[in-house]
């Protein structure tokens, strides 16, 4: 694929079964496995929906745990429509692992740009998914960061491992190492506006008004379940 500015960029979506499980982290610490696994699965449908409108990106679908891989492509497709040959399995032992490794695939499959979006906030803008889409024709990485040190988004033009090295992931300073390993590396990176992450109970007022009523509802109900 050449770099061409109307070439499509390639770009990753991580979707776990919600079966119980398949989410890490402080989700399925706070609110135990079953619960976290359901909530990240609607909020990635969520941001799936919005990636689907972008211009000039190919969304691809990698999914976790990998025998699940046919029971979630029948769901999507039947949500979505069909993805020809875009569901692929997530491999790594760890987010910085799987990060790389959808990095690496996309650049074997032949993009040029490589972006890989998180799931965390359906009420990421659109505009701002877009940008990084565009923009990268001129720089060699982009960043979406959190407001809670993290990123909601990481595009670049030629994956190579040492740009998440030594990242500690959930810890606040995803940011700062991954912004750090780039300058290192003399790569140029453009940043995104920052926004918000959706993983705890008290982030329901940043949801609710961004997204459809219903699609708030659903959500706030999986947060106030009681604990099982």
């Amino acid at each position: 694929m050449t770099d061409a500015p109307s070439a499509p960029a390639g770009l990753a979506l991580f979707l776990n079964s919600p079966g119980t499980g398949s989410v890490a982290g402080r989700l399925t610490a706070a609110w135990g496995a079953d619960r976290a696994a359901r909530f990240s699965w609607e909020c990635a449908l969520l941001v799936m929906a919005k990636a689907l409108r972008l211009k000039r990106a190919d969304v691809f679908v990698f999914v976790q745990p990998p025998e699940k891989q046919a029971e979630i492509q029948a769901q999507v497709m039947a949500r979505f429509g069909k993805f020809e040959g875009r569901f692929l399995v997530q491999r790594g032992l760890n987010p910085g692992e799987r990060v790389n490794h959808a990095l690496e695939r996309l650049h074997l499959i032949g993009y040029s740009r490589q972006i890989v979006l998180g799931t965390d906030s359906p009420t990421i803008p659109l505009e701002y998914l877009q940008r990084a889409v565009d923009e990268m024709d001129a720089v060699d990485s982009c960043i979406g960061p959190t407001w809670a040190g993290g990123t909601y988004l990481l595009g670049v033009r030629q994956p190579d491992v040492r740009i998440l090295r030594d990242v500690q992931w959930d810890s606040g300073l995803e940011l700062e190492q991954i912004w750090a390993n780039l300058s290192e590396l003399g790569l140029t990176c453009r940043l995104l506006p920052r926004w918000q992450n959706v993983d705890s109970e008290d982030d329901l007022p940043f949801l609710e008004g961004q997204v459809r009523h219903a699609d708030y509802r659903r959500l706030r109900a999986i947060l106030q379940e009681e604990p099982k």
